[in-house]
């Protein structure tokens, strides 16, 4: 399944493309880059920090 992440570390994930909204990230306003892993373990990492 094709999703979208930020790799400045936030841990943004995304169904759709865009740009990363975490004002607190390096990469704040750029682009998300496509990623078509199968495990999603972009999504997991995304919730974990979520709840914390």
């Amino acid at each position: 399944m094709s999703h979208y992440i930020c790799t400045g570390g936030c841990g943004g994930v995304s169904d759709t493309p865009g740009a990363c909204r975490a004002e607190d990230c390096p990469k704040h306003g750029k682009p998300l880059e496509k990623c078509e892993a199968e495990d999603c373990a972009h999504a997991e990492e995304s919730e974990e920090k979520a709840n914390e």
